[in-house]
Parts: C-alpha cells; structure tokens; sequence
C-alpha cells in the first residue's frame, strides 16, 4: 500500500498552499503506519481549487489500497462543487466531522453519487473538516476516509485521524462531544430519569428512549422569564437512556455530535419549549436531522420529544422517546403518546413535565434545595451506579451488566459470578475488571444470553437477530435469480407484505437496487474468475450472436466445464451489444478479462439469422487471433442446421411443384364452397379419413415436409377436384405428382432423423451415416432432379461435416460405450471400402492430440524399438541372434490411449453416465483422464441442435427492458451465477456460491454452518485441544499425516497406522473379536512362498493375529497395483466368507483382485497349518472361504478418497452400509487424524499437546527431531505407542512405534 501524490502544477501556488500540500502528504504517510493493515480504505483531501469556488480531489494527496473501484469512485466525475449534495461539502460548509456505516443509507438527494459509490464498493465513509492549528475556526481542507465494508464506528479511524493530524500541524475543526461534569443535584435527577426511561420503554415496548441536556457557554441551562434566539447545542447523555441491544449503534450515532436547536424532535422541543412528534424521523433530509441516515439504519419510526424540569434546581432535560415501527396510525400514535406521558408523570419524584417557556438562568444561580429530600439513587439495571461512603456516586465498568456481585457470609469475601455460566471471579474492587472483561469475551454462554436479550417482544417462532444489509443484498439477490422486476419496490402491496412480514426491513429505491447488483455481479464474478483459475481443465465456448439490424448485434458467451468432481458446468461470461464489424474484438476481450484466452480448447459459434459470409469472416477472424485452436474445434454449424439445409437442397429441386401444391391448399380453404366441393372429391375417392393439408411456414423446413407429406397423400381427391371443377387449374401434373413423391421419400430419412426422440451423440452420428450412405446411392438414380439433388446434398453435407466430424468422433472415442470400433462401424456405413483410409485419418488425429496431452503431463511412452537395456553379444559367436529373440520378448509399454482402446467396449445397460464412469476410472488413465474431462465439456446439445443454445442472446427478461448495458449483464449473469445456499452447500457449486459457501463462525444470534480445524471444514466443533494439536501437526509438511489434508491421495503409511493402532487397542479389550493385518502382508501375497516368509520374519502372526482362528473378522487392506486403489477384505472366520469391500467396483477390468485374494488365502492357509490341524478334525481351509462382493458398500466420487473409504469400512461397517449413510470427506479425514492423536493410542499424545501448545504461541516450536545417518537426514516423528517399531520394512526393538521420513540432505 503506497501513498500516491497526485499534485498539481506548483509553479503558481502560494506559499500557504505549498506548506497544506506538505501537511497533508505527512498526514497520509502517518496513515499508512497506523492504517495500512485495517483493511481496504481510500484516504484523500479535498480543498478548494485555484478560483476558491469548488473542492476538489484530484490535484490533492491520497492513501489508497491498490483497488480499482476505490479509485474509480475516487476519479467520479460531477463530485466537484458546492451546489450538489455530498458528505464531503457538508462536512466543509457546517464545519463538523459527518460518518456513515453504509452510504446505501443516504438518499439520492442527500447524497448525489449513491449509485456510483454503491457499484464501486463503498461502504462507510467518514469525513473530517480540518483546520490549521493557528486558524482553528476556518476549515481549509476535509479529509474523506472511504472503506468497503460496513463499519459499525470509526472510533480507530477517528483517533488516528487526529494524531496524524496534529503530528502535521493540523487539527479535525470541532470534536465529537466530551463527558460532562455534574454535580450531586443533577447526578440524582439522571438516575431517576434513567429509572423513567426504562419504565416506559418496558410498559409500552419502546426500542429506544434518549435524553438531551442543553448546553450553552458551555454550561447545562435552565429556563427563566426570557427565551435567547442564540443558538444552541444539545448533548446526549448516555447514562440516562434506554435501548434494547440493537438500538446500541444509534446512541453510539448520537454520542458523536451535538444536534442544534429545531433539529429533529428533541431540538423542536427545545425551540418551542413544548413537546414536539415527528411522524417519521427517517423521511427527514439530513440537512435538517443529521442522524436521519443512522435512523434509516435502525428502522426508527416516529419520536416523541417531551422537557423534564428538575425541582431540585431548574435544569432542563429532554426525554426522546422513539415509538414501535408498528405503531404508524395518527390516531394510534396519539393515543400511545398520552399513555406516554401519564407513566412518566407516575414515575417522576423530583422531576415535571411543563408546556410553557419559562425563563433561562444560568447555572449558579442560587437554588434552594434539600438534600435530604434527593433520595438515594436506585441502581438500575445496568448497575451504571453504585453508592459509596461518602454519599457520593460513581459510576462503574458496564461488565457490571453481566456479573452478579455477591458477598460471602464466612469470610466476608466478595465474588463477581457470570450471569451466562456462573463462573466466579473475585470481586472486590481493588480486583479490578480486567478479569471479567477477558472471561466476558469468550464466555461459552454468551451467545445464549445474547440472543435472549435480542428476543423480538412479539412471537417469531425463536429467537432473531436482523440484519438491514444482509437482508436487503439477499433481496437484491432473489431480483437477480428470479428475474423479478425492478419496480416492485415501489408497490404499495409487496410494501404491505414486506412490512408485517419483518417491519425492520426497509426497502431501498430501483437505484439502490441496481447498484447492489451491480455490486453483487462484480463480487461474484471475482469469485468466479478465482474458482476457474484454480481448475486444472480447459473450457469449451458457445458463442450466440444475435443480429439486430443497423449494424447492431447482441452477444452472449457460455462457457462450459467440468469441475474437479466431474459435474457438467454452464456459466454465462458476458452478454453484450457490439457491432457487426467487432464481433472477434468483442469475443477476444471477453476471454482476455477472464484470463481464459488459453484454456479455450472448443468453440461453438451460431449466428442468428444465418448469414454465410459474415460466418466464414468471423471463423477466420477467429482463427487467426487464436493460432493455439486446432481448426477442427472450431464449429458454426450444428448437426440440425445441416440436415436444414439438406432439406432445402431437396425442395430446391420441387420448388415449381411446391408453388402448386400451395396454391391447391390456398384454393380449397378459400372459400366454404370450395371447401364443400374438396370435402365431396376427398368421399368420392374414399379419403375422408385422411387429415386435411395445412399451409406451410417457407422459413421452416419441417413444416414444408408435413405439408408436402399430407398433399400427397391426398392427391387423388386434388386429381378428382380439378375434374369436377373447371376454376380449380393450380394443380400439379402426374410427373409433377411423382416428382414431388420421390423427392418426399428422400427426405423422409432427413425428417425422421431430426425428429428422432435420441438425442446423443451417438445416435445422431449413426443418421449421419445412414444419410451419408443413401446420399450415394442417390448420385445413381435414374431420375437426374435426384442426382442433382443428391450432388448438392453430398457437398454441403461433406462441408459441414468437416467441421464437427472430429469433436463428434472424440466424444465417441471418450464414450466407454463406444470407443474407436463404434467410429469404425460409422465409417464403414459411410465410406465403405474407403472406410480404413478415413479412419486412419482420424486415428492419427486423435493419437497427436493425446501425444500433446502426455507432453504437458510429462509421461511419454518409450519406444518399442529401444534396446539400450539389452544386453551385448558377442557377434562372432554363435549368440549373434540372442540379442534379436531377447528384442522380441521386451513388451512396450502402452500408452493410456492403447490400453484404453484395447479394454473391451463397455454394456450400455451398466453404463448409462459417461461422466460417472470417468470419474471412477480416470486414476487408472491419468493422460487420457484429462483429455477425457476436457473434451467431454464440449456441449453436445450445442452441436446436436441450434435451439440448445439459440436466443440466448435474446432471451432477455421482459423485467430488464430499458436497462443499461452494463447493469443488463450483470442482471444476466448473476441470475446464471447464483446459486441457493442450500445447493451450494450439497454439491459444493462455484457462484453465489460461490455466494453463499463462505465458511461463518460463531457470533451471537448467528447459526454456525461450518467450522475450520486445521486445513478441514467440517460440520462439527472441534475442542480447542484438538485444534491446537491439528494445526502443529499439519503445520509442517515433512509430517506424512499431511496426506489426510482434503483432495490428497492418502499415503499408505497412514493405513499402517491405523491398523497398529486398532491392533492395540484391541489387545487391551479381552473380549475383542476383531483383527487387523497390515497392508504390508497383503503387498507380499502375489508370491504365497514370499508372503510366509515375510509374515515369519517379521512376527506378523504374533503381533496381529494372535487366536485368529478365535476371532470374528479379520479385516485386510490391499493396494491394487494396476488401479492405484485401495481396498479392504474382510474375513468372516465363524461363517467362512471373504467379503471384497471396494469403494471403486465398477473400475474392476481384470481378475488381479480375485488372484491376490487366493494367493492371500493360500499364505493364511501355510501360516496357520499347525493352527488348523490342532484344532479342527475336518478339513478346514482358508481357501474354502465363499467369496462375496457386497451391494451396498458405499461408492466414492473421486479417485482419491479410496484410503478414507477403507479406514471408514474396518471402523463402522454397520453405519456405512446404512441406507441413510452420507460420506463427507473432510469429517472423514478430520476423524482419522483424532483417531491417531488420541490419548488411549497416542502415548505421546501430551507431550505432542503442551508442544502444540508452545507451537501455537510462538509459531517457531518443531515437533522435530533429527538424526544423521550416513549420508542422509532421518526425521522421526513419535505417533502411536505400540510393541513394534518399523523402520524401512525392518523390524527392530523398542517399544515406540516411530514414524520415518526420508528426505535428501
């Protein structure tokens, strides 16, 4: 953050106006210091210009963080000058300091820039008049803090300000009011009014009362014979007013600044010396009450100003009392005023109620008075007073509100007990409050109490804290998604409806709610720049032009993706207006703002009418500012445009017959007779069963085909017309009837593959070839209209084909269904006996395209002729040849394509989502895997046909007419972009999403959807223990637990671990029936011989499976080689069964699980024969055990959770094959790393806890120890206290199970 000095030319400036330039450029630097970590914030001076007749900025010093909008706003045109309302010129011309939490709640005529500032981002802005410290009462600049957040006070902000300030020379021109002195007099008569003001809220459920004292020379006055026309300033005093918990923000508002006589309520009643009502104290302009804004804020409604007398000594105090936003009637606001007044009158002593001016008299003046008669005051509830010894009051910490003060009767001691949790804390006042002011903080109870003390005095069902912003930016949000229209604000029902439902919510203006959204759309849009950044997968592009006329065209992109769960995505990226001539400049800016210019690997292109020319300049364009597109993703044309123009080439040979048989249909429905005389033709040839022809529409192809269809089938009623009736002279000849028969019959292939209920690829790439096919044998009709007609059909179909025949056949290849042999079935359809030259074609497209994706990810496969790991021979023995036969033998490797390929086809009937499938099998081809999931993104419905994306550029809401061009497409991708909260939390979806997926934490009255532990975001608390203890252990990645962080492949060593830890705790259960075998006996079962004497080695047998053949279940993880997966069997010994739980079962190609299972089975068998002869007369063998593939083991959604899955599987078998069951995958891992932690299998557990402790407050304590070995480092890391120690596969005493990482070093 910089301090950018933007000055003027300083040849012919002043002196004077040098040294203010250089006072304010120290002001902003001393800023920078005490500001600069706070936030987002613009500082600038304003000041008059050269001519001393307008402020100005720009010439003027400014603090800014680097954000474009805070600048825009700083460079907002129209903000100079006097005569348009503004924050800063009021600051400048009353001379004090002027703040809002949110501008949204000034008013357009209070504040003439609101929509602008709103749309770039601000907030709160406060601004200061400042002054020379010799000149203390001319301001000669103001200094504007502007923020981007809502900023309940400026208190820090406020304090700094003046510090800087004054460290240059230069002071803020009036002071927010002090504390005032009292004596013992007026001390009394606060207290009773506080006793007043809390008496009638509670009696008449008021949510705030005020009292104003008057000053004047500095004084409090009193009232006398005569009345000054001076003017005078009214004071708050906070002590003696009342206000539930969220009316707290506008006392806060008032204690900042003093209000003039005839300003609002309070000063009216001043000036007149009688009690004065404002129907509607937020309809006032700020001008005339300056706390109109913060009233906006807090809903406030109607006030009631009423003047107390004091007895004792004549001081005035005026009450304000704001009545319940329910209460809007006159007569009801009447009536509640009287009642108002009487429960006053009923509970003043030594106060009254007047309505006539007496006279003013200065303090000092001599007073009788009886002290004896000022009785002692009450403490009231928020213990704001206490009496002391001397008779004197004073007054005491507001923590006083939360604890109970309570005396012991043995000793005498003095407690302070926590209203939420009871705590006790000593309570004497030498204690001071230190102590209760840290326990109030982060008292578990406070949020209860809280959110009773925000309990609404009528029924809402529970308890309800509101929120104007959050309320009325979630109204903004329901216009955009649901497209309402804008003005409904302004109607007088939805205001009704608005009203009861939450009477606090206030609606904004049309303005307002189109700066929001504009505000809404930028948010969203970073958001969702910053979600598209982070995928690793390219993007395809439906680009929809819309032509206009008069040069003018409407553009709407749509990009299309899959995510990293393998979900099909659609986001809208801009809809504009532009210009013929800069559609490829309007496109290319488009991805340059994104920054996707190049992740775009597919682009779709419709324009709407059809246009040829303006199509074949915009390709090229296109191609020629993307030379990184390959040309044969680049499409204009869809699949039913083609057959389109396939029909017309058709009727283009019958169009004279067409002209005719129109003219037919046109004749019998001209007049009833000639429809009497046709219905007679139709009887007399017996085709009155036969549906009437009906007009066509030329401008659509299937209408002129049902046309054509239904003359035909009535032809012989047409023939038998134009017999009987001589006028009847349009209709066709036989050769023409037969023409038009020939031509229809060729069609009928085009009409029903367009109208065929399949739309997949697939389907329609089989309509292609059949059509392509009967194209050829058309060429060889004998009638020359068809060949013409076929001829025409062929080239265009051959054009058009040549553009998406490669996507088309990608999408087959990437389809398990379908693969290589379902484009060679498709070929041979099409070219016959040339079919292999095409397909070899295609191939080696598609090999170059994969071999472009294993560069970028680095796997190349090597060549089979490569013979450098051969041995030599010697040539001149008779070995020459052993080199040639061990050449043979070496099986090349095989590339993801290859073996993919050569995998069978998979069943249609298992196989119904593509997506699905690949998100299972993309581990085992990781190449192909992200070739598969950037092509499959590739909108097949935008190829298949024109109306899946047609008219986006035109289906423009009705409710958005007249907008601007900017704000139009903020209302269009937003209601694309957002999201409910409740689908972004099920399916974890960019947008509002990336709107509403922000983890919240605890605050009172606010619900908590998520909690953070470490790198986890689960939906349970974690103890603050444990939290400490996570973030020390994945604070350093050389810990292997760091493969439990969300969206990693869980190391192997973690399930080790597990299992040693299950194994100890289950060796202290005696009566456990489970066990549990390391994932390193079953990595050794491929070789049962080398699995035995690995088990034997190591002690397997005695440390996991002791009394095996007693137990239940004996559960074994294995790691699947070929699949990179893991996997559990659980042996079921009293049953003899082996169960195969697999959370990736579908991905299953080969028998290798079935053959490691025997081999295991086999080695259990050799490992325990001893066992089994001891104990079993029969034969009795492991191998025996039935094989079982449960149905209802749980399927993971990715390819790297299978290690959580199985931990999950041995832990809770019972709950994961429940129905209901939901797998949440960072609970999961959250639960696995508490699992190793925990005391009862961790013995290092307190140890790792006081050094997460230490860790968690110096941020420089390791859990690490060191120790040299030879010529590498080994770090240890004390995890499970066990019996054996395992380190490198070898095993070795002691009884420490350590954890060993190898790094290089």
């Amino acid at each position: 953050m910089d301090v950018e000095q933007l000055s003027c030319v300083v040849d012919d400036l002043p002196p004077a106006k040098l040294r203010l330039l250089a006072k304010m450029e120290k002001v902003l630097s001393l800023l920078k210091d005490s500001l600069g970590s706070t936030g987002c914030f613009l500082a600038q001076f304003w000041a008059e210009d050269k001519r001393g007749i307008d402020l100005e900025n720009l010439p003027y010093p400014h603090l800014c963080v680097p954000n474009s909008t805070l600048l825009e706003y700083r460079q907002l045109d129209g903000r100079r000058g006097f005569s348009r309302p503004d924050i800063v010129n009021r600051a400048w011309q009353n001379g004090f300091s002027e703040w809002t939490s949110n501008v949204c709640y000034y008013r357009p005529s209070e504040y003439s820039h609101l929509s602008d500032a709103i749309s770039c981002g601000v907030r709160g802005i406060i601004a200061f008049p400042v002054s020379e410290s010799d000149e203390a009462v001319c301001c000669c600049a103001v200094l504007e803090l502007v923020t981007m957040e809502e900023k309940q006070d400026f208190d820090l902000e406020t304090e700094k300000v003046f510090e800087a300030l004054q460290a240059a020379d230069l002071q803020i021109l009036v002071l927010p009011p002090g504390p005032q002195v009292y004596n013992e007099v007026q001390r009394a008569a606060l207290t009773e009014i506080a006793d007043v003001t809390r008496a009638v809220c509670q009696t008449h459920r008021l949510p705030l009362a005020l009292t104003w004292i008057p000053l004047g020379d500095a004084d409090i006055l009193k009232l006398g014979d005569l009345r000054s026309s001076w003017l005078c300033e009214l004071a708050i005093e906070c002590t003696a007013c009342y206000a539930d918990e969220e009316m707290q923000g506008f006392v806060y508002a008032c204690e900042q600044l003093y209000l003039y006589t005839g300003e609002g309520a309070a000063g009216k009643a001043w000036e007149t010396c009688l009690p004065s009502f404002e129907p509607d104290v937020k309809e006032k302009h700020v001008s005339d009450y300056r706390l109109a804004h913060h009233a906006r804020k807090y809903n406030l409604n109607a006030a009631v100003a009423i003047l107390l007398r004091s007895t004792g000594d004549d001081h005035i105090y005026i009450l304000e009392f704001f009545l319940p936003i329910l209460v809007k009637e006159s007569s009801e606001q009447q009536d509640l005023v009287e009642k108002l007044k009487l429960t006053i009158k009923q509970n003043c002593k030594s106060l009254t109620m007047f309505s006539k001016k007496p006279s003013i008299r200065k303090r000092g003046s001599k007073v009788s008075k009886n002290n004896d008669k000022i009785e002692p005051a009450p403490d009231p509830d928020g213990n704001m007073f206490i009496e002391c010894a001397d008779n004197k009051r004073r007054k005491v910490s507001e923590v006083w509100k939360h604890f109970d003060k309570v005396k012991d009767k043995e000793n005498g001691a003095v407690w302070a007990i926590c209203k939420g949790c009871q705590k006790k804390y000593p309570g004497e006042s030498t204690k001071g409050t230190s102590n209760l002011h840290k326990h109030f903080k982060s008292c578990s109870k406070k949020g209860q109490r809280d959110a009773k003390q925000h309990t609404l005095p009528f029924d809402l069902g529970g308890n309800f804290v509101f929120d104007q912003e959050r309320s009325r930016l979630n109204f903004v949000r329901m216009i955009m998604k649901l497209g309402f229209p804008l003005d409904m604000v302004q109607n007088e029902f939805f205001k009704t409806f608005v009203c009861d439902l939450q009477p606090k919510f206030q609606l904004c203006s049309q303005d307002i709610v189109q700066a929001d959204a504009l505000s809404i759309y930028r948010q969203e849009r970073e958001k969702l720049m910053k979600y598209l950044d982070n995928l690793s997968s390219l993007f395809s592009l439906a680009i929809d032009l819309q032509s206009h006329g008069d040069n003018k065209m409407s553009c709407c992109l749509t990009m299309h993706f899959i995510d990293d769960g393998w979900r099909m995505n659609k986001k809208i990226l801009a809809f504009r207006s532009i210009e013929h001539d800069y559609m490829n400049e309007a496109v290319k800016n488009v991805l340059v703002e994104w920054n996707i210019i190049k992740k775009v690997q597919f682009m779709f292109a419709e324009i709407a009418p059809p246009n040829s020319q303006m199509t074949r300049e915009f390709r090229s364009k296109l191609l020629s500012q993307f030379p990184h597109m390959n040309g044969d993703l680049l499409c204009f044309s869809c699949y039913a445009q083609t057959l389109e123009l396939l029909a017309r080439d058709g009727f283009y040979e019958i169009k004279d017959v067409l002209n005719k048989i129109r003219g037919c249909i046109e004749y019998v429905n001209a007049t009833p007779i000639n429809q009497d005389k046709f219905q007679k033709a139709t009887n007399h040839v017996k085709l009155q069963d036969r549906k009437a022809a009906s007009h066509d529409d030329p401008t659509r192809w299937e209408t002129t085909f049902v046309m054509l269809r239904s003359a035909l089938e009535l032809r012989e009623a047409f023939t038998q017309l134009e017999q009987v009736d001589f006028d009847f002279k349009v209709n066709p000849s036989a050769e023409e009837w037969k023409m038009a028969m020939i031509v229809c019959g060729c069609l009928k292939v085009i009409h029903k593959s367009l109208g065929s209920s399949s739309s997949s690829i697939d389907a329609c790439f089989l309509h292609v070839c059949y059509i392509y096919k009967n194209l050829l044998s058309w060429e060889k009709s004998e009638h020359a209209y068809v060949c013409s007609m076929a001829k025409r059909m062929k080239e265009n179909l051959e054009r058009y084909w040549s553009e998406w025949s490669f996507a088309f056949g990608i999408l087959l290849v990437l389809d398990p269904r379908c693969k290589l042999k379902f484009v060679q079935y498709g070929f041979l359809l099409m070219y016959g006996s040339d079919a292999s030259k095409y397909l070899l074609e295609f191939r080696s497209k598609l090999t170059c395209m994969y071999n472009n994706y294993a560069n970028d990810t680095g796997y190349i496969a090597s060549p089979a002729s490569d013979i450098s790991c051969l041995p030599s021979y010697d040539l001149d023995s008779d070995g020459k040849f052993l080199g040639f036969c061990e050449w043979l033998k070496v099986d090349p490797p095989k590339s993801d394509l290859d073996r993919y390929l050569g995998e069978p086809v998979e069943n249609r009937d298992k196989v119904s989502d593509v997506l699905a499938w690949w998100r299972v099998n993309a581990p085992r081809f990781s190449t192909l895997g992200k070739m598969a999931r950037d092509f499959l993104a590739i909108p097949i419905s935008a190829i298949l046909s024109k109306s899946a994306i047609s008219g986006e550029a035109t289906k423009v809401n009705p409710s958005f007419n007249g907008l601007g061009p900017e704000i139009l497409e903020a209302f269009i991708c937003g209601q694309d972009w957002l999201e409910s909260p409740e689908n972004n939390s099920k399916e974890g979806k960019p947008g509002s999403s990336l709107v509403s997926t922000d983890v919240r934490f605890d605050s009172p009255g606010k619900q908590m959807s998520k909690y953070l532990a470490g790198p986890f975001t689960v939906s349970k608390p974690t103890s603050p223990e444990d939290l400490k203890l996570i973030q020390y252990v994945f604070a350093s990645s050389l810990t292997r637990l760091y493969s439990l962080r969300p969206e990693t492949w869980l190391d192997d060593n973690v399930l080790s671990m597990i299992f040693d830890a299950m194994t100890l705790v289950k060796r202290k259960m005696e009566d456990s029936v489970n066990r549990y075998l390391p994932i390193v006996f079953a990595a050794n079962a491929d070789d049962p011989s080398k699995c035995i004497s690995f088990a034997k080695k190591h002690r397997i047998k005695e440390n996991y499976m002791s009394d095996l053949l007693c137990c239940e279940k004996a559960f074994v993880p294995v790691f699947d080689n070929e699949r990179r997966h893991f996997f559990l069997f659980v042996l079921q010994l009293k049953r003899q069964v082996v169960e195969i739980w697999d959370s990736l079962a579908a991905s299953r190609q080969s028998d290798w699980v079935d053959r490691r299972l025997h081999n295991l089975l086999v080695s259990l068998d050799a490992l325990f024969k001893d066992d089994i002869d001891q104990n079993y007369q029969k034969v009795w063998s492991f191998t025996d055990f039935r094989v079982e593939r449960p149905s209802n083991v749980p399927q993971q959604q990715n390819g790297h959770d299978c290690g959580v899955y199985v931990i999950k599987f041995m832990l809770a078998p019972e709950e994961v094959t429940n129905p209901d069951f939901v797998f949440n995958r960072e609970n999961e891992r959250l639960e696995v790393v508490l699992g190793l932690l925990a005391s009862d299998v961790n013995s290092c557990r307190n140890d790792l806890a006081s050094k997460a402790e230490a860790y968690y407050e110096q941020r420089n304590s390791m859990l690490i120890k060191s120790d040299v070995n030879g010529d590498y480092c080994t770090w240890e890391i004390c995890i499970i206290g066990t019996d054996i120690k395992w380190e490198y596969g070898k095993q070795s005493s002691g009884c420490t199970f350590l954890w060993v990482v190898e790094i290089s070093g």
